[in-house]
Parts: C-alpha cells; structure tokens; sequence
C-alpha cells in the first residue's frame, strides 16, 4: 500500500498566533518607515512635499480589502466543509456497526473488533496535532484497517450470498471509507501558501504606503490600532484554516465519533 501524504506549504506549519504577533510589529515598523522615508526623500527634494500617491495608497487597500474578504471566504468555507465530514464520517462508521448485526456472532465479533481499533485510529488521528510522523502513522494504521474489514465483509459475502444484507453493508462501508479519504483531503486543503504570503506581504506594503503618505506627524495610537486590527484580522483568517492548531477547532464535530466509543461498551 502507497504510504500516504499530507501536502502542506511551509507556512501552514507556523502558528496563527505567531504570524499574527511579528506582523503586528512588522505593520508598525512598516508605518514608520514609510514616514521616515518620505521625510528623507522631501529633505533632498523640497518639491516632493505636495507629492500625492493618494490613489495609489486607495487601490492597494482596496486590493486588500478584496484578499482579505476572498482569503475570510475561502478559510470559513472550507471550515464548514471538514466539520460536516467530521459529522458525516462519525454517522457512517455508527451505520456500519449496526449493520454488523447482519452477520453471524463469529463474524460480527471479529468485524466489531477491527472496527473499534478502526475508531480508535480515527480519533487518535484527528488529535495528533501537526506532528506529520504521527499523523502519517495514524493514516496507514486506519488505511490497513479499513481494507481489512472490507476484506471480511466481501469474504462473508461469497459465504452467504444474501444480496440484500450484503449490499446493505458494503454501501455502509463504502461510504465510511470514502469519507475518510474526503476528509484527508479536507483536511489538507488549505489556502493555498502563495496566497498567504500575498496577503502578508499586500499588508506590510500598504501600511508602508499609508506612512509614507504622512506629511508632517503621525499618532502613536491609530498607527498601533490599525496594526493591531489588521493582523487580528490575518490572525483570524489564518486561525480558522488551521483547525488542528489554532483556537477555532473541530473539537464539536469531533465529538460525535467520540461518542461512538459507546457502542463497543
């Protein structure tokens, strides 16, 4: 079996708080650059006092105010997206179960075993955290087992040819199997690392552009204020892409295949 991979750029491994802080400072410094480059550049040219980039400084900010509500768009969809098939897998694996009770109690206790290391493997997945050797591992242990308990039911299945018991079972499997793939995949589906940097960079360059625009003084407090509201905003956006390591989880959607620890009790 292919060893499965998880396809992340390098910023996806970098905490939302940690970007949010350094860019914080990093739009501050951008501010005061901008001011004191101005006041360099006028002191050796006095005819660049009246200079006006004015609509130049409103396209970039209004091309960021565009990435940031595309880039919010994308990371709340997608968001959405990994908590339904949270919902949805945790539904199929409790219908597979119960579907075991088709079978005879020296087949249904083997597929019940295999099928509550299966969950177990699921849930240890979905908490590993960003460590990729763990995460790696997990997706392989549950792989292994999830081609074992089809091999038993398509097994049982030439056993005892009964079509309607059988095909309500492999539907059920199917669909567990599927929706651990699509959730895999969800899972990886970030916003894209180019777009990220983008925004970052757009922030940092727009900043530098409003102080650069700062004629005679600037204030302390709108300059930190501005900051602060839009790497909280970067923050945000990036916290919510990141379910495995920022502050908005899936830890509710993740409940519910918790709860199906219950029905191996």
């Amino acid at each position: 079996m292919k060893s499965p991979m998880i396809q992340l750029s390098f910023i996806d491994f970098i905490s939302p708080w940690v970007i949010g802080l350094i860019l914080f400072f990093v739009l501050i410094l951008a501010f005061v650059a901008g001011f004191r480059t101005r006041k360099r550049k006028v002191k050796k040219d006095p005819t660049l006092e009246h200079e006006d980039l004015g609509s130049i400084s409103s396209t970039l900010l209004g091309l960021l105010a565009l990435i940031l509500a595309f880039t919010f768009s994308m990371a709340n969809s997608r968001f959405d997206t990994r908590r339904e098939l949270a919902i949805q897998e945790a539904n199929a694996i409790g219908t597979v179960f119960l579907r075991t009770e088709f079978f005879p109690d020296s087949v249904q206790k083997e597929l019940k075993s295999n099928l509550k290391m299966y969950v177990e493997e699921r849930i240890a997945f979905y908490y590993a955290g960003m460590d990729m050797d763990i995460l790696i591992g997990h997706m392989k242990n549950s792989d292994v087992l999830g081609k074992k308990i089809w091999d038993q039911v398509t097994a049982y299945s030439k056993v005892d040819p009964n079509l309607v018991k059988t095909s309500e079972i492999v539907s059920s499997l199917n669909e567990m199997i599927d929706l651990t793939t699509s959730r895999r995949a969800a899972g990886e589906a970030n916003i894209p690392g180019s777009i990220q940097w983008f925004l970052i960079i757009l922030s940092i360059f727009s900043t530098f552009l409003l102080g650069y625009e700062r004629k005679t003084h600037f204030d302390w407090i709108i300059v930190m204020v501005f900051s602060l509201m839009l790497s909280l905003t970067v923050f945000s956006i990036f916290d919510l892409d990141r379910p495995r390591s920022g502050l908005v989880t899936l830890d509710e959607a993740n409940s519910k295949i918790l709860e199906l620890r219950q029905l191996f009790e």
